[in-house]
């Protein structure tokens, strides 16, 4: 969490991909917070790239037309930093007190980040502050100030008063433990589909212990479909998002399983590399089930074929699980179907900063 003030009752949680805008209006007024609003608007080609913004005034523009169009009057927004130049590691240094801590933390950052110091912000928390070990573990989270400014500065001219600034990994871990028991020994590992890229992290008792960012998305598959099919880009794009449909504009959609492999042989690998790292720890345990989020979900079985791909219990995540909603958003299409796109916007709805 990289910046923070204080909120308002309702919460607007916004994903800004590469290939579309996901938000959330979540009402925590009550006892529990519950999901009121949503919508989902898709940005121009191109017009993010690596996280970063390309098309200034498209994604301004996608913004408004997402606020309007949802008819949302609060436009105080949570969202979140993601890809390369946000940094996530767990370091060992020598116990100390929290003061000393303070003291040489940016000594440790400088030598974990691959970025100067004077260009980050950075965050830590001490994850064994019990222990009696010689030695202390140590949540080091970093971003680059540029990446912040960005940000920041995209959503005050369209018109968003930003409330919290999180990380992509924290925000789909709260999504996921709002909804799922943690497992007792063992972790569990999100797969969260984007355009771009997909993000992959282990988590365990509340903590990610391991992310990582795979250079293959949603994006790989479609050009797969349109080299195979001989389609335009956005007939791939339809038959990626319809075929779970049966049928779209009247005509069967094409069958994409067998090109499935261009998504997810290397993400395939990612888990696997993962689930190596955890064996060579004592403590962690091994990877109990894999939850897949994204876009990319909408694929007929998806979570079959992964966990054929990887042997390990796979299921679609349902963020919206144990979280009340109000039925009247659902009507056109159900909520199991719609939440894992939601995953990560509803991750940072459901954070109510200080």
């Amino acid at each position: 969490m990289l910046f923070k003030k204080r909120a308002a009752a309702t919460v607007v949680g916004l994903d800004l991909g590469s290939y579309s805008i996901k938000m959330v209006e979540m009402d925590h007024s009550g006892k529990s917070p519950v999901l009121v609003n949503y919508g989902i608007t898709e940005l121009v080609p191109e017009a993010i790239k690596n996280g970063h913004v390309v098309e200034r005034p498209a994604v301004i523009e996608a913004i408004g037309v997402l606020f309007d169009t949802c008819q949302l009057a609060n436009r105080q927004v949570n969202v979140a930093l993601s890809g390369a130049d946000v940094i996530i590691k767990t370091i060992q240094t020598d116990r100390m007190s929290l003061e000393e801590l303070q003291k040489a933390i940016s000594w440790e950052a400088e030598q974990h980040v691959p970025f100067p110091l004077a260009e980050i912000s950075y965050d830590f928390q001490v994850l064994d502050p019990e222990g009696t070990t010689p030695q202390m573990n140590i949540l080091l989270v970093a971003a680059k100030r540029d990446l912040i400014e960005e940000k920041l500065s995209l959503f005050e001219e369209a018109g968003c008063d930003v409330m919290l600034i999180d990380v992509d990994t924290f925000a789909l871990l709260n999504a996921l433990e709002t909804n799922y028991e943690a497992p007792e020994g063992g972790c569990h590992c999100i797969v969260h589909f984007g355009n771009e890229g997909t993000h992959l992290s282990l988590v365990k008792k509340g903590l990610p212990i391991l992310t990582r960012n795979l250079p293959v998305g949603g994006r790989n598959l479609v050009q797969k479909i349109q080299e195979q099919l001989g389609i335009s880009e956005d007939e791939a794009y339809m038959a990626l998002l319809g075929n779970t449909e049966g049928k779209a504009d009247g005509k069967t959609p094409p069958d994409i399983t067998p090109f499935l492999g261009t998504l997810l042989d290397d993400i395939a690998i990612g888990v696997n590399r993962a689930a190596a790292f955890l064996e060579s720890t004592e403590e962690s345990g091994n990877i109990e089930k894999i939850f897949l989020s994204g876009g990319c979900t909408n694929i007929l079985n998806l979570d079959h074929y992964f966990k054929d791909k990887v042997g390990i219990a796979t299921q679609i995540a349902n963020p919206l699980a144990k979280v009340a909603y109000k039925p009247a958003l659902f009507q056109v299409e159900t909520a199991e179907k719609v939440a894992p796109t939601l995953m990560l916007a509803l991750g940072l709805g459901l954070r109510l900063p200080e």
